[in-house]
């Protein structure tokens, strides 16, 4: 009688890993590989991406401290407070003179968005139209 070899189901395992890697890596060299494209951010629903024409635009610019500043003006909030209050006062006397107001908000690149959130949330609140923009330039060392 013969003697089954030791081992032989150690062999079999190492075929069958064998096997295992030569579908894999045919799997892999017969799939697509696609190019990656950049991603779209969306587009606000409510202004375009360039200033209306003829339309009264409000810029505030929101800072990495998180204090407020309107631009073209030298006013400048240190809270969220004073900020809506300057907000609602504008509507309002926008509304009486018959002009509409429309509010562009801008971050600094390292701001915090939950500053961006409350203008955000207080136009949609006050029903004004909104647009959001980041100053990148900071970033790419340009400024």
């Amino acid at each position: 009688m013969k003697r089954k070899k030791q081992g032989t189901s150690l062999s079999l395992m190492l075929r069958m890993i064998d096997v295992v890697f030569i579908l894999l890596f045919g799997f892999i060299a017969v799939s697509q590989i696609t190019v990656a494209e950049a991603a779209k951010p969306p587009e606000s629903t409510e202004t375009t991406a360039l200033a209306p024409v003829g339309k009264d635009v409000l810029i505030i610019r929101v800072d990495d401290e998180g204090k407020y500043a309107i631009d073209g003006q030298d006013i400048t909030f240190q809270s969220f407070k004073e900020m809506a209050r300057f907000l609602e006062h504008t509507k309002d006397s926008r509304t009486l003179a018959g002009k509409e107001l429309n509010v562009r908000i801008r971050l600094s690149w390292d701001s915090q968005i939950e500053h961006c959130l409350k203008i955000a949330r207080l136009c949609r609140d006050l029903d004004i139209p909104k647009g959001i923009d980041i100053n990148y330039r900071k970033a790419l060392g340009n400024e």
